[in-house]
């Protein structure tokens, strides 16, 4: 039977959620939006705290439920913005 292939390291998953939700500069907003220093966040991606109790791939899907919400909210609102000046402008597109 064929081993299943090695998952990536927990660092790995760290910076690719951070870099997919806040781009280049994604180390301070994700240890913001993890609610963590980013002396700790140094820490977990340098994999030298190991013996954490808590759940980080957990804590990064909960982050990313997070972030997807508050755009999802963020979008209604300028769709509802946007409507407004139409209206206000007369324009028939206020859709």
């Amino acid at each position: 039977m064929k081993k299943p292939a090695c998952r990536k390291s927990q660092p790995q998953r760290i910076e690719c959620v951070g870099e997919g939700l806040y781009g280049d500069e994604w180390k301070t907003r994700l240890a913001a939006g993890l609610g963590i220093s980013r002396s700790q966040l140094f820490e977990w991606r340098s994999g030298a705290n190991k013996t954490t109790r808590r759940d980080i791939d957990a804590e990064l899907i909960a982050l990313i439920a997070r972030e997807r919400d508050a755009s999802n909210e963020r979008g209604l609102k300028l769709s509802r913005l946007r409507a407004k000046l139409l209206l206000m402008i007369g324009a028939d597109d206020a859709s």
